[in-house]
């Protein structure tokens, strides 16, 4: 059987235990500045957004294309 190091298993435990209390501080950190809930709510948003102005767009190229044809039919 193998001996174990005791300063290596402390040094190791220690580093264990240390990397565990990053880890639930930047969990904390995350949830608290809103995590994925405040990502996908403003990721709605955007769509929203973008297909509001999609509609609009279209909208704008029917309303040219209108006057577009008026003008090609007075012309002539």
């Amino acid at each position: 059987m193998k001996k174990f190091n005791q300063k290596g298993n402390l040094t190791s435990t220690l580093a264990l235990i240390i990397s565990i209390i990053a880890l639930i501080i930047s969990i904390i950190a995350y949830n608290r500045t809103g995590g994925m809930n405040t990502f996908e709510k403003k990721l709605v948003e955007i769509q929203k957004k973008s297909q509001s102005i999609a509609k609009e767009t279209s909208k704008k190229l029917e309303e040219i294309g209108k006057k577009l044809k008026k003008i090609s039919k007075s012309t002539k």
